[in-house]
């Protein structure tokens, strides 16, 4: 539950800075892991039940993706899009006058 709070915290601030739903969509993924851990600790278990415990590997895995993608959500603005997305979101401007004046 602490890295929750972290989470929140890294959320308020991604949203602060333009961010819409990938931010509460990550903080979503740990209460929705939290949610089904039955289910995804029986899917893990096959492959590391030897090793760790499925129930608590879920959870690291889940908190682990979410803290993850905050810290790159809140290190690159929403306004740093690639040059082509760039030019695809805004229109282009077209000239209301002649193209060549005389």
């Amino acid at each position: 539950m602490q890295l929750l709070a972290v989470e929140v915290l890294l959320t308020g601030f991604a949203l602060k800075r333009g961010w819409r739903m990938a931010p509460l969509l990550l903080v979503a993924l740990p209460i929705a892991v939290h949610a089904f851990e039955p289910v995804l600790a029986g899917l893990l278990r096959p492959w590391i039940a030897d090793y760790f415990d499925p129930t608590g590997a879920a959870r690291a895995l889940a908190h682990g993706f979410a803290l993850l993608g905050l810290v790159v959500t809140c290190s690159a603005g929403p306004s740093d899009l690639p040059p082509v997305a760039r030019m695809l979101a805004r229109p282009a401007r077209r000239r209301s006058g002649p193209l060549y004046q005389i």
